[in-house]
């Protein structure tokens, strides 16, 4: 991997690690002192070090200029290149204090970390490359042996911290796999800020992503646990024999789901408002009527709602749809799925991504616990339910509210009060992987619906996976009446709110009208599925730019 920066002078960067110290104790409290000793520079995390006019940064240049490292030239080509990754399995093999035996010396390239300066004549370089970090010895005595390198030019190196490395392998006494330089370390591309100890601050750390990145090795890990889970849940359906297919982002309306669109223009589409999509649903549908009988997308959706914890109005989803299958299907599938991915996740995480959280298997084996909406709600209320199919289900919920004390929400529509119901009681019980299933059918106006002999309600053939208290995936078997849809559709016009504009899908309902066989659909958040198998708490620490807010004030604290 071509290095792309090049980090602070030497002596302000991070102490060894107590693992790797492969020297005296004497010299190493003396690099100690050396360390402490510029704790109160200018490096820490302040405004001044993200601006190009200040000291700190003109002291770099000058820096730069004088040791002739102000270029950054073409990559040149080395008759064995590896990578961090290839050279620790080539010499994993090596004991305690030996040396590969193989003629010949290779070179790797990176990005550095950190480096430890050991008197005038040693140095300990850190290079990362694709997530993978490896040691490398500078020792002047050698460096001298196989290349002119006089003294000032070794000092140089660790005030301009050069880091391209060719060299021999070697394993310390402490059991290191380490590069032996056999030259100089070259640079490839000079970095012309520099670098603070940490980035402590939120706003700080949001708005320059890529600072905080290169300093916040759990970020940066969970940002790669994030990308192998996509591959690991595209490469589950395609297994299955799914069809990945692309669907439009924009059109003239978002439908697929109730909530608030983004809503633009287009400069050869004058005459219509265009919107930016909520779900992919329709479309995917639409794929299965043409034929298409196993179809998924990965891809993002947008709705124009607020922040919090576990919502950005950005997001990904991965939706797929299977003609002729049921929801016990539907749910069997779930279970499988979040097995493995949990096991992929369990894997990655043992081989290359050690600062996350373990990832217990057995928490994800099925079959998952379930609760059926309706019976749980009226066991913790003490009382039946309404009739949800009558014209005053509404008034009669509100009044249960009323008489339990739970509070009421903004907009109180029907579905959104049994929504509120749901999460007052069943949301919390849901720790484990849990199915909530047979929502009453006003909540899931797509979905199939029939009458449940359990609370003798009309209810929806749908089911719902909560992890840790949230809502991972939702899955229901497909309306395909366009009869009964748009029934559902009209229905949904009384519940009009900020989300739900009662629009009538035409469209769609003529689509179905060609014919869409029984079908089963699913979606998961993407974000949602990252935050329960890498432990993170808040969705924008799974976001590779953070939240909308944060991507729209990103660099503000960088301008000069």
């Amino acid at each position: 991997m071509n290095s792309k920066t090049l980090l602070r002078p030497l002596q302000k960067l991070k102490k060894i690690p107590k693992s790797s110290y492969t020297i005296t104790k004497t010299v190493i409290t003396q690099a100690k002192q050396r360390d402490n000793a510029v704790l109160d520079d200018n490096l820490e995390e302040t405004s001044d070090i993200f601006s190009n006019s200040s000291p700190t940064f003109i002291k770099r240049i000058d820096e730069l200029k004088a040791g002739s490292a102000l270029q950054w030239p073409r990559l040149e080509s080395h008759q064995s290149t590896l990578t961090i990754r290839e050279f620790c399995e080539r010499w994993k093999h090596l004991a305690p204090k030996e040396y590969a035996k193989e003629d010949g010396s290779f070179c790797i390239r990176g990005k550095l970390l950190a480096c430890r300066v050991m008197g005038t004549r040693l140095i300990f370089i850190d290079l990362m490359q694709e997530g993978e970090t490896v040691q490398v010895k500078a020792n002047l005595s050698a460096l001298s042996k196989t290349s002119e390198v006089s003294e000032r030019d070794f000092q140089r190196l660790y005030h301009l911290l050069q880091r391209a490395v060719v060299g021999h392998a070697h394993r310390t006494e402490a059991g290191q796999i380490t590069v032996m330089a056999d030259t100089l370390p070259e640079i490839i591309s000079p970095s012309l800020a520099c670098l603070p100890r940490s980035l402590l601050n939120q706003g700080t750390r949001m708005q320059n992503r890529h600072v905080d990145l290169i300093l916040n090795q759990k970020l940066q890990q969970t940002l790669r646990m994030r990308f192998q889970l996509i591959q690991t849940l595209r490469n589950l359906l395609l297994n299955d024999n799914f069809v990945e297919v692309q669907t439009p982002l924009i059109a003239d309306k978002a439908s697929g789901a109730f909530a608030r669109p983004f809503i633009t223009s287009s400069a050869v589409i004058s005459d219509k408002k265009l919107a930016l999509r909520v779900a992919p649903e329709l479309w995917l549908k639409r794929l299965i009527i043409g034929g298409f009988d196993r179809v998924f997308e990965i891809g993002s959706a947008f709705r124009n709602e607020g922040f919090d914890a576990n919502h950005n109005p950005e997001f990904t989803t991965c939706e797929f749809y299977k003609a002729f299958t049921d929801l016990e299907e539907l749910m069997s599938r779930t279970e499988e799925l979040l097995l493995g991915l949990a096991k992929a996740a369990h894997y990655i995480r043992e081989e290359r991504l050690r600062t996350l959280p373990k990832v217990y298997i057995d928490n994800f084996r099925p079959p998952f616990k379930r609760i059926n909406f309706i019976p749980a709600i009226e066991f913790a209320l003490g009382e039946s339910l309404p009739d949800l199919a009558t014209e005053d289900a509404e008034e009669n919920i509100i009044n249960l509210f009323k008489r339990h004390k739970i509070p009421l929400i903004k907009s109180p529509t029907l579905p959104r009060l049994l929504d509120k119901l749901s999460a007052h009681f069943l949301e919390p019980m849901c720790i484990k992987p849990t199915f909530i299933t047979h929502h009453p059918a006003c909540m899931a106006p797509l979905a199939k619906s029939f009458l449940d002999p359990v609370s003798n309600q009309i209810v929806s053939a749908r089911a719902e996976l909560f992890a840790n208290n949230k809502e991972l995936a939702n899955m229901y078997e497909e309306e395909n009446s366009p009869i009964k849809q748009r029934s559902n559709f009209e229905k949904q016009g009384k519940f009009r709110d900020i989300e739900n504009d009662g629009y009538v899908d035409e469209s769609y309902l003529s689509a179905l009208e060609w014919g869409l066989p029984p079908t089963g659909g699913w979606g998961c958040g993407i974000e949602r599925l990252v935050m329960l198998l890498t432990g993170s708490e808040r969705i924008n620490e799974v976001l590779s730019f953070g939240s909308l807010k944060n991507v729209v004030n990103l660099g503000k604290a960088s301008s000069s």
